[in-house]
């Protein structure tokens, strides 16, 4: 019998006073109930044995005995018989054992392994019959059918006992059952009560998916008294997997966790949910933490209690207002969150709006600010400062951009600072947190994600520079930027700061070194640095090409490049963005990377066919035989001859696009190409490492 028996105070005082006839007499009368108190009289049968009547305790624990099994009461009978059976130790009478092991037969009787566990463990011939008793009642607690619970792993059910090689098997629903050893049952395995929340989704699945849909509170409730403890949100939607369809879990959990019974503790990673035995005994455990609780533990315990039920807000109010006189001078930070929460609490608006008032009338601005966590009350204590102090509230919105960490709020400030005509705060800012990235990580990264948004600040557009590349890397790498890591690698993706900087404004060297230093970070995955080499490759080109004249192509090169933007367009774009909207099915894009790839290759590919239809749009189509020779000029075959007199092999110059070195065909705007346009024959000129003279000159002829 678990837990502690109170038994009846008259039981009580006739052991005290040995009065050991009226002990008897109110056993007598206890036997006489119905039903038997049992579990009470097995604790006044062992005050009794403590008293030192030891025999006294044996005969009535016997009418006790006999009573039970003459009631067909197996399981109390069982209870008593085994006491007895202890006490007669080391042999117990082999007539008692019997019983023992009758009332233990009838108790069992509907376990189907019954027969062959009593045959695994003989209880009338064994030396230790309460050993062989625990024993069997282990196997048949995890009788074949029993619903358990494994440790770690789940809820299945029993589908194998081997007596002989002494394991148990449970199916939760894998390709194979799972192996326990019965050594190991006890601490392992846990047969769960008929009624029992995870036992019904074993045993009838369909009806409990209705109930889990039409009445959420109450499920959630049954689940945290099936878990046994306080649980995470992960376990309880474990319970439910296969009752409830995920798109549904959202607005279930909503409507679940209002549940007045259910108790929430901790925050973050560690919040835990439990259930308590009634709605006001929720209410009265939650008011006893707060009271017991730590000034900031106070504020997420004081929300919990916000929406249940006015008497309840009101004292958590109370507790609240009782401990900001003391914040205020010590905490003026924690002060004014605790305000905020007690502005929400019946009764605790006028306190509240007394508390901040004299927060920002008597407290230094930045010192209030750096002691708020929370990012909604420090942007209601930024916009108290500006109402208050109309004028000197630039400087210090300005000056606390340097301590903000929230992107958003930071967002904030800058814009409210442009529009107010104070962008030069803003810059003057940026400047200190641009001239030492590493000392204000969350101001860098907020400004680099910024630089790609259509609403950035002027401010902040105007740090967007090749030399900006320079400092992302530090970003994906120095430990001051170690809880930013992921976003600080998402400025690699495509359409944000680095990819643009590559592909719009960085010269050929400064793509090169950004392309070679990221390549060299194990910690950025493989398809963002495919992405910044292919964009440092794009950037290099146009720079390449930035100088020339004359975009020039025979019609060859043009067809080819027409084909290539029509294949861009009607082949490959529609199948990266097929394979878009495949890998966005899978969910989660924050970490799927498959989505992330397909998303840079069709921005590159966009990118691409857009260029290409510019360069289409201007390019001159070379004819063969059309160019004026009396110069060299782009669609020029030029023949040349070495200080020695050696005749060289002649050198055609004609469009980027149709360059090819092997041929010594070389595109207008290379530097060999550049040395020789305008030049007539007759005139030097420097190929080859040497000196050359111009023979004559033809046209190209295709």
């Amino acid at each position: 019998m678990a837990g502690v028996i109170e038994i009846r105070p008259e039981m009580s005082e006739a052991v005290g006073s040995e009065d050991w006839d009226r002990v008897e007499e109110l056993w007598l009368e206890a036997l006489d109930a119905r039903p038997i108190p049992t579990a009470e009289l097995l604790e006044f049968r062992r005050i009794i044995w403590k008293a030192g009547r030891k025999n006294l305790a044996r005969t009535l624990l016997e009418l006790l005995a006999e009573a039970l099994e003459g009631n067909s009461e197996p399981t109390d009978a069982l209870a008593a018989l085994r006491e007895l059976v202890r006490l007669a130790s080391p042999k117990p009478p082999n007539e008692l054992t019997e019983r023992m092991v009758t009332a233990f037969s009838r108790e069992r009787s509907g376990n189907p392994s019954l027969e062959a566990v009593l045959a695994r463990h003989p209880m009338v011939t064994a030396r230790r019959p309460i050993e062989e008793l625990e024993a069997a009642e282990c196997w048949l607690d995890h009788d074949l059918g029993a619903v358990v619970e494994v440790s770690g792993q789940g809820v299945g059910r029993v589908v194998d006992l081997n007596l002989q090689l002494e394991n148990i098997k449970v199916d939760l629903g894998g390709s194979r059952p799972v192996s326990i050893p019965f050594g190991a049952a006890r601490r392992h395995l846990r047969p769960l009560p008929e009624g029992d929340f995870r036992r019904r989704r074993v045993e009838a699945p369909e009806a409990l998916a209705i109930f889990v849909e039409e009445d959420p509170g109450t499920a959630v409730a049954e689940v945290l008294e099936s878990l046994g403890k306080p649980s995470d949100v992960g376990a309880i939607k474990a319970a439910l997997e296969g009752l409830l369809p995920p798109a549904r879990w959202t607005s279930w959990w909503s409507k679940a966790k209002k549940n007045p019974r259910v108790l929430s503790s901790g925050s973050g990673s560690r919040l835990r949910y439990a259930v308590s035995h009634s709605a006001e005994s929720a209410d009265e455990a939650l008011l006893s933490e707060l009271r017991g609780a730590s000034p900031t533990n106070r504020l997420v315990i004081a929300r919990r209690l916000a929406d249940r039920g006015r008497d309840t807000a009101t004292a958590a109010a109370a507790v609240l207002e009782g401990s900001l006189t003391e914040l205020t001078s010590e905490a003026p930070g924690l002060a004014w969150q605790t305000a905020g929460v007690l502005a929400s609490l019946t009764g605790g608006t006028d306190a509240a709006a007394r508390c901040r008032q004299q927060l920002i009338e008597q407290s230094e601005p930045l010192a209030l600010l750096s002691g708020i966590t929370d990012r909604t009350s420090r942007s209601e204590a930024l916009l108290a400062i500006a109402d208050h102090d109309h004028n000197g509230w630039p400087e210090v919105w300005a000056e606390w951009l340097l301590h903000e960490g929230s992107s958003q709020l930071l967002g904030e400030i800058a814009e409210r600072l442009e529009t107010n005509s104070h962008a030069g705060l803003v810059d003057r800012a940026l400047e200190t947190v641009f001239r030492n990235h590493c000392n204000h990580p969350a101001q860098f990264v907020w400004a680099c994600e910024a630089m790609a948004e259509d609403n950035c600040p002027q401010a902040v557009r105007a740090r967007m520079t090749p030399s900006l590349l320079e400092k992302i890397p530090d970003a994906i790498t120095r430990k001051e930027f170690s809880a930013l890591r992921a976003r600080a690698k998402g400025l690699l993706d495509g359409g944000k700061v680095a990819i643009r900087l590559l592909m719009e404004s960085a010269n050929a060297q400064q793509a090169t070194r950004f392309s070679q230093r990221i390549a060299r970070l194990d910690s950025v995955e493989p398809q963002r640095q495919r992405l910044v080499e292919q964009a440092a490759q794009h950037g290099r080109q146009e720079t390449e090409s930035t100088d020339q004249p004359l975009l020039a192509a025979t019609r060859t090169a043009v067809e080819a490049k027409r084909e290539e933007l029509r294949t861009l367009l009607e082949v490959e774009i529609p199948k990266t963005l097929k394979g878009i909207h495949a890998a966005a099915a899978e969910g989660d894009l924050r970490e799927n990377f498959e989505y992330h790839m397909l998303r840079d290759r069709q921005e590159l590919q966009s990118a691409r066919a857009a260029k290409l239809q510019e360069e289409l749009a201007v390019v001159r189509i070379l004819e063969p035989s059309a160019a004026d020779t009396s110069t060299v000029n782009i669609g020029t075959v030029i023949h040349l001859e070495s200080e020695d007199g050696d005749v060289l092999e002649p050198l055609t110059i004609l469009g980027v696009w149709d360059a090819n070195l092997d041929r010594r065909i070389f595109a207008n705007g290379s530097e060999l190409a550049q040395r020789m346009l305008g030049k007539s024959p007759g005139d030097a000129v420097e190929i080859d490492g040497g000196s050359a003279t111009i023979t004559h000159i033809e046209a190209w002829n295709g």
